[in-house]
């Protein structure tokens, strides 16, 4: 797929939406729905993004008179504030190899996927008898003909946070497409992918890249002449980095440059989660650099803001590709110096705003990061155009790109 796409998403909200109250619900507003698929937590104190999403996204709502129902997983330490929690009971252990196999051909053949269909059935079947509002289905592809099938009235909206759908036969993720009322992808980059081999045009879904709360994340003042923090925050795992970030900035203290390494996280995003095999490797190897390292655990979506405050630099040393990477955005709006692999949708969300290395070069991240640690004036050009591209992130933004295909009347 080319990698310059129209993004398809519009920037004017629709004023007037169809009533889409159910005597179930919530008596407020328009009303929507998200469903979060199985292990997922709806509360500040989970790093999880799918959570976050629709948390933040429930959050614009409500600022506009609208309501909310979460449908999540019964058992989880969930904190649905302001929202109406509808809870279903855990399907158990996800599908065997003999389960998806079979539902692979029956895809194939243009059949439902019934063993995922069974799966998915008790988050669907908790929505609301009747619901006729918007019921946002994160990341769940197989869902859409059976929330089709079970609440023919809904509005169904596709969000995909992530390149995992590939597997699909193009002829299944072309019936999906089809099928839902609307497909949201978090970057073109995700786009691409889903859309790859349907011989659909990405104007047949809608780009929105994530966001950022402003009051949250926005730029400190930052001492002139201190030593300055390098940032790593998100998942200790492998996939994410911080043992090449880890191993970069054990080569640049060797040339005496002047630096703190901030590592904040857990391989599970949790405040309660043990260290795992990795984070004790990453935090050994680490250990080479003494008193310039710290490490500190996960911490909640209400606090995050002041550990981007209290940095300097971010960085982001992805080793997948990333789709749309919160804690990029959330780095952006804080003024920080970013520093990125060119992966996945990296690119398309920090556009000249981060400075990248080239993850197939050995000792670029080193390099490009001794750049910033020893030159602020460069810091400085970079957190200033960091602001900028924050300022056109915000989950408000986001909120009403979304909205605004939402509300449109049905096809």
């Amino acid at each position: 797929m080319a990698d310059t796409v129209v993004d398809t998403v519009v920037d004017t909200v629709v004023d007037t939406v169809v009533d889409t109250v159910v005597d179930t619900a919530v008596d407020r507003g328009p009303v929507w729905a998200h469903v979060l698929p199985p292990g997922e937590v709806f509360s500040p104190a989970s790093g999880g993004s799918l959570g976050t999403v629709a948390a933040e996204l429930t959050r614009e709502h409500a600022r506009r008179g609208g309501a909310t129902v979460i449908v999540a997983e019964r058992g989880r330490e969930h904190a649905p504030s302001g929202v109406r929690l509808v809870t279903y009971d855990s399907p158990g252990e996800t599908l065997g190899e003999r389960e998806r196999r079979e539902d692979d051909a029956a895809a194939a053949r243009g059949e439902r996927r019934a063993h995922y269909a069974g799966f998915v059935r008790p988050a669907l079947e908790a929505l609301p008898d009747g619901f006729a509002g918007p019921v946002v289905l994160h990341n769940a592809v197989a869902a859409v003909p059976e929330l089709r099938r079970l609440r023919p009235r809904a509005r169904i909206c596709l969000y995909l946070h992530a390149d995992m759908f590939r597997s699909f036969p193009p002829t299944e993720r072309a019936r999906v497409v089809a099928d839902a009322d609307l497909v949201v992808c978090v970057s073109r980059f995700v786009a691409g992918r889903f859309l790859d081999g349907t011989g659909l045009p990405l104007t047949a879904v809608a780009v929105v890249h994530n966001g950022h709360d402003p009051d949250r994340f926005h730029p400190a003042s930052r001492p002139a002449g201190r030593v300055p923090v390098v940032l790593f925050t998100g998942r200790l795992a492998p996939e994410k980095g911080p043992m090449a970030l880890v191993h970069a900035c054990v080569a640049l203290a060797r040339t005496g440059a002047a630096f703190r390494l901030r590592l904040v996280g857990n391989a599970e995003l949790s405040a309660s989660s043990a260290p795992d095999r990795f984070e004790r490797q990453v935090k050994h190897r680490a250990s080479l650099l003494g008193d310039r390292v710290e490490f500190a655990p996960f911490v909640d979506r209400d606090a995050i803001g002041e550990v981007y405050r209290q940095a300097d630099v971010l960085c982001v040393p992805s080793l997948c590709e990333d789709a749309s990477p919160l804690v990029l955005t959330e780095g952006l709006a804080s003024g920080l110096a970013c520093l990125a692999s060119s992966r996945g949708g990296v690119p398309e969300v920090g556009r000249d705003a981060v400075r990248y290395f080239d993850y197939r070069r050995p000792g670029d991240l080193a390099r490009q990061l001794g750049r910033l640690v020893g030159e602020p004036p460069l810091r400085a050009e970079l957190g200033r155009r960091a602001v900028r591209r924050g300022r056109e992130l915000t989950w408000e933004s986001r909120y009403r790109l979304l909205w605004s295909r939402l509300a449109e009347p049905p096809r």
